[in-house]
């Protein structure tokens, strides 16, 4: 008992001189990361109540991916978050269609990809968004071409998708 009042005596007047005390602190670490774990954000480095959180995708570059096997023409929304849509058809599809996510974050990257031809595909923006007439938005995709990304950010500025290569 002697011993430890002595020790916190002893770390009471470092405290008060502003000596920094030297320990070791064991963290638990995440042996690995997947797409349906989730990461705190603190934004601007300022720590508050209201705790915010991302998919490892956010901050680890790990694609959010939706695998979907489409058996005719298909209508599909993209998930918020999803950052690669993977079709994988058993042949050839006439027709799809595919709309973007409903709350995009700036920056925000979406490719879709697929393993058979698309002959005619319509691909819309959500609600109050735009495909971007500028770049390679220029040209609407009306088709898609077996083995072949397709990628578009996301500019809160403009409120548009922005094709890319």
């Amino acid at each position: 008992m002697k011993k430890m009042f002595k020790y916190l005596i002893g770390l009471g007047l470092a405290a008060i001189a502003g000596v920094a005390i030297a320990q070791t602190v064991s963290l638990p670490l995440a042996t690995a990361v997947g797409k349906g774990d989730y990461v705190q954000v603190i934004k601007n480095g300022s720590p508050s109540a209201q705790s915010l959180y991302t998919a490892t995708g956010g901050v680890a570059g790990i694609e959010n991916y939706s695998y979907q096997i489409p058996l005719t023409g298909f209508t599909i929304t993209v998930a918020n978050g999803i950052d690669f849509l993977y079709l994988n058809p058993a042949g050839t599809l006439a027709t799809g269609t595919l709309t973007m996510m409903a709350n995009p974050g700036d920056g925000q990257r979406f490719c879709v990809s697929s393993t058979q031809t698309q002959t005619a595909i319509t691909i819309n923006a959500n609600t109050n968004q735009t495909l971007s007439a500028i770049g390679l938005g220029a040209t609407p995709i009306t088709a898609l071409v077996a083995n072949t990304r397709y990628c578009w950010f996301y500019s809160t500025a403009l409120s548009a998708w922005v094709r890319y290569v």
